[in-house]
């Protein structure tokens, strides 16, 4: 096997340190003129694969201490010392400029042979992002998808908190993905974006999924309107409302799927066979509708400071008089004298369900 060097690494770095702090820095990959052609094109990646080639390692061990002391072989580690001497990662791609590219996330040190370079592929390969890089930022990743508007990995990943795949869902996630990349906002769970629901459907897992506006971090608002849309907005004032117009979707442009669906889901009378067939038809729409545009399915409309509510309050606590237990001071009941809870007190509460937002009596 012949390795062909197409380039070198341009770094403020002569020798390795920690690769948090190579990481962190930017860098130069200076591709030699006869090779530039074939950067054609990579401008449009904002992540690129690079192996480069470990030209200061001289030797390797196949078990060693690594940098936490515990021993590993080497296939089961990122040392650089290895028996082929090849290093590769997936790093952010800041700008092209001839044949130099300048990166950012590249461990390699000054001089460092380049062997090859291809644009990243989700989800074939691996953002390349740090634990220490996810505890700052748990939605990063998240956020990367978004940016790089790569839709159809969103929905693979929504798929796992939904459970199954299927139009809506898709639908939830091609506007959240379509909303949040407009209003440019990091969407970092602190009620400083929020996402209105106008359903409780499928759709709305998409939308919580994509934008991170959820139920627990009061980021996700509801309003019983019994539609397929959604507004994602900042406390700027800048908000972006998505509608599903086309009514006959399903019914005109994946007829076998709908005849399924009401005989399966709505009928409640479907065989095994076609409930396994709607699953892998349910599926098949969701992942040909994300590669559709949301201009194309919704109105979109732009939105100046929308209707949002204000910031969660904190509430102190109570306990009930009768369970015993703690709830939320504003929820209790005063009844006969004591201060109990909704359940205790049984005259009512609110629920929300599949049938949507109701009153429960006690």
């Amino acid at each position: 096997m012949e390795l062909v060097e197409i380039g070198e690494v341009k770094s403020k770095f002569d020798e390795p340190l920690g690769p948090e702090e190579m990481r962190g820095s930017e860098s130069v990959i200076e591709v030699y003129p006869e090779y530039e052609a074939g950067l054609t094109g990579i401008e449009d990646s904002k992540y690129i694969h690079v192996l480069f080639g470990f030209h200061l390692s001289d030797d390797y061990e196949l078990v060693a201490p690594r940098r936490h002391g515990e021993k590993r072989g080497v296939f089961a580690s990122r040392s650089p010392n290895r028996p082929g001497s090849i290093g590769s990662t997936v790093i952010e791609l800041k700008e092209r400029n001839g044949n130099e590219l300048r990166v950012k996330g590249l461990d390699a040190v000054n001089e460092t042979p380049v062997i090859d370079i291809k644009p990243y592929a989700e989800p074939f390969d691996s953002s390349g992002i740090t634990e220490k890089e996810r505890k700052q930022e748990p939605r990063k990743r998240i956020r990367e998808l978004i940016e790089r508007g790569d839709i159809e990995t969103l929905l693979l990943e929504a798929g796992e908190v939904h459970g199954h795949f299927c139009p809506f869902l898709a639908l939830g996630v091609l506007a959240g993905q379509y909303a949040v990349s407009k209003l440019e906002s990091a969407v970092p769970g602190m009620e400083e974006t929020v996402a209105i629901v106008e359903t409780n459907s499928c759709f709305s897992d998409g939308i919580q999924h994509v934008t991170g506006c959820t139920f627990g971090n009061n980021g996700l608002i509801y309003r019983d309107y019994g539609k397929t849309a959604t507004t994602v907005a900042t406390r700027e004032g800048s908000g972006i409302r998505l509608y599903l117009n086309r009514e006959d979707l399903l019914e005109e442009d994946y007829p076998e799927g709908r005849e399924l669906f009401e005989k399966v889901v709505k009928e409640r009378n479907g065989t095994e066979e076609e409930e396994e067939k709607l699953k892998k038809v349910w599926r098949d729409i969701g992942f040909d509708l994300v590669t559709r545009s949301a201009e194309e399915l919704f109105k979109i409309e732009k939105i100046d400071y929308p209707d949002i509510p204000d910031y969660a309050p904190i509430y102190e606590d109570e306990y009930c008089e009768s369970c015993g237990e703690k709830f939320m001071a504003p929820k209790g009941v005063e009844k006969k004298g004591k201060i109990l809870c909704r359940d205790c007190a049984t005259e009512g509460y609110f629920q929300l369900d599949g049938s949507g937002l109701r009153k429960v009596t006690g």
